[in-house]
């Protein structure tokens, strides 16, 4: 059957459209093995920016990746729940409630990136997601095989440490400055900090979802972040990492703690409590977050 010319051109823009609609814009392998950490000039890509903070982290931080991992950069929100339900195995639901709102998501696969909201990100929000998301990628890879998972807390509260860290390696914001800037978050919330959930309740993901969503991220994300922070401050962070490898293996996951740390998990939450409530007024406000609105986090 013969068609005009203008409907050859109609299908040809309708098929170039449902590609655009089916995949990423920007695809690539990320590099983080090499001898040296990579150099970045004053205007690093996406990919460079990437590199860097997984070099960082399995180099610096002692933190394995999958074999090969990818970044996957999608247009917008359509196209990256498209790409999480082809390529990282999602159900239509759970990748609709996971790229709602979020700027990047981590999966077995790699990193999925919106790039319309990355574009409106400066460096250091860039860095601090990028980091914070690989961090989820190595702990996927730390349980690989086993039972279970740590709980939510742990999980976010040690991804945003890992990307204060990466920060301060990559020289774009101290350790120091970092931690108080979420101190000065936390206090200055809407939400009084005897009103944040205690942390054993945000041991699954709904629950902490649920937090943020009516709490906001101070009472979630910061509180876990100076929770990690103090267990690294108490027993270092080869400690942590530790404990976050022992979900791989078949043992039950309630044996994990108390096989790493000298002080039960009880006793660690409660001390962290009255640590919390107790932090010092702020000097000054703090500012927005370097992930503003686009991505839970906090620093």
């Amino acid at each position: 059957m013969k068609r005009s010319a203008p409907a050859l051109i109609s299908l040809l823009v309708g098929l170039a459209g449902c590609a655009a609609l089916s995949g990423p814009y920007r695809e690539y392998e990320i590099r983080f093995e090499g001898d040296s950490q990579p150099a970045l000039g004053p205007s690093p890509s996406t990919e460079e920016l990437i590199n860097a903070a997984a070099w960082l982290i399995r180099h610096k931080l002692d933190m394995p990746f999958p074999p090969v991992i990818k970044a996957y950069v999608y247009v917008n929100q359509a196209t990256l729940v498209d790409g999480l339900v082809k390529l990282a195995g999602d159900s239509s639901d759970e990748a609709w409630d996971r790229g709602r709102y979020a700027a990047g998501v981590a999966a077995r696969a790699g990193l999925f990136l919106r790039g319309d909201y990355l574009a409106h990100m400066h460096l250091v929000g860039r860095a601090g997601l990028f980091a914070h998301e690989l961090a989820h990628v190595s702990q996927a890879r730390l349980r690989e095989g086993g039972k279970g998972r740590a709980a939510q807390w742990i999980l976010e509260g040690h991804a945003d440490w890992v990307k204060v860290r990466v920060l301060d390696l990559l020289g774009y914001r101290s350790y120091a400055e970092s931690r108080d800037h979420i101190v000065r978050t936390i206090v200055g919330s809407p939400t009084p900090i005897k009103m944040f959930p205690d942390l054993r309740e945000l041991g699954g993901n709904d629950a902490w979802v649920a937090s943020t969503n009516k709490l906001g991220s101070a009472a979630t994300y910061c509180q876990a972040f100076l929770a990690v922070d103090w267990l690294v401050e108490r027993y270092g962070s080869a400690k942590v990492t530790e404990f976050l490898g022992r979900f791989s293996l078949d043992s039950a996951p309630p044996e994990h703690w108390t096989k790493v740390f000298p002080i039960s998990s009880r006793q660690f939450l409660d001390e962290f409590r009255i640590r919390l409530e107790n932090l010092p007024g702020p000097t000054r406000a703090a500012e927005g977050g370097n992930l503003a609105a686009l991505q839970p986090s906090c620093g």
